[in-house]
């Protein structure tokens, strides 16, 4: 599964060169991102409450150690994690710890509880990969499109999208493509809900190529097509794996097996042709008497 870990960790690191090349400029490094009382955040369904810190840890780690060591305390300075997201912005902190939970493994998302359903669609996936017996196509086709059909009536109302994030795995009406699709816009609602705590205002110019949010889309297009073709590919060789097994199950009906059956059949004539022979020779014996 080295190919499906490798997907998301591409993502991030092209989101960080952009928004490192593009907004050089601004930073988020004096950001204040306190929330009074988590309970009442709008956004809790998308991003916990661990997830928020946890962005926040990678941006003052960066910041720390790249633009502003007085960003941090001498006691934050102690405890900088080894890897973060090289990036001085908070929308990349946020989307960065999101996209690892919704890839569904906890050892890359800095030991986060996974999204519920990132990591059920994970565990199938991985199971088939490694499952040493034949699985049909036409099966992993059939979840596949399971999870990755765009509801798209189901997504354009965000408040209600982040009210699904909280139902768990709803694929019929709310896939993890959905989540995926929405992800931007939910991440941009979050950065900007905190807008007056100094985030950096001039990264939404919405529909220029170059923007933070355009180019988030561009990603989350790109990390949904990556996976389809991981899932070609296993559909691929598990394909190939189902006909090497029914060519070995023809090979040993009626290559093997029908030849022992044939050569039972011919012991079995030869040795009534024995018994013939040894009674019409005992019986000549007797008549000659």
């Amino acid at each position: 599964m080295k190919i499906r870990n490798s997907i998301v960790l591409t993502v991030i690191v092209f989101l960080i060169a952009i928004t490192g090349s593009v907004f050089a400029i601004n930073n988020d490094c004096n950001i204040k991102t306190t929330i009074n009382n988590y309970q009442t955040f709008k956004y809790k369904n998308v991003v916990p409450e661990a997830a928020f810190k946890q962005a926040i840890t990678n941006l003052k780690a960066y910041c720390c150690t790249k633009v502003d060591p007085g960003a941090c305390t001498p006691e934050e300075k102690k405890s900088i994690p080894e890897n973060y997201p090289k990036s001085a912005f908070f929308f990349d902190q946020l989307l960065d710890v999101t996209m690892r939970r919704l890839d569904g493994v906890k050892s890359l998302a800095y030991n986060l509880e996974p999204d519920q359903a990132g990591k059920e669609r994970r565990d199938y996936i991985t199971q088939v990969a490694n499952d040493p017996n034949p699985v049909q196509a036409s099966t992993i086709e059939s979840k596949y499109n399971e999870y990755r059909t765009w509801h798209q009536k189901n997504t354009k109302n965000i408040d209600k999208v982040i009210e699904l994030f909280s139902w768990g795995n709803l694929p019929a009406t709310f896939s993890l493509r959905d989540r995926y699709n929405t992800v931007c816009m939910i991440m941009r609602k979050v950065y900007e809900s905190i807008q007056s705590s100094g985030a950096v205002t001039s990264l939404w110019w919405e529909y220029e190529i170059g923007s933070f949010f355009k180019q988030c889309k561009n990603l989350i297009t790109e990390r949904i097509n990556r996976e389809t073709e991981y899932v070609k590919l296993l559909m691929i060789k598990k394909s190939t794996q189902t006909l090497d097994e029914s060519t070995k199950a023809y090979t040993q009906k009626y290559f093997v097996e029908e030849k022992l059956m044939a050569l039972r059949n011919l012991v079995s004539k030869v040795k009534d042709m024995f018994q013939t022979v040894v009674q019409q020779a005992a019986a000549s014996k007797s008549c000659s008497k």
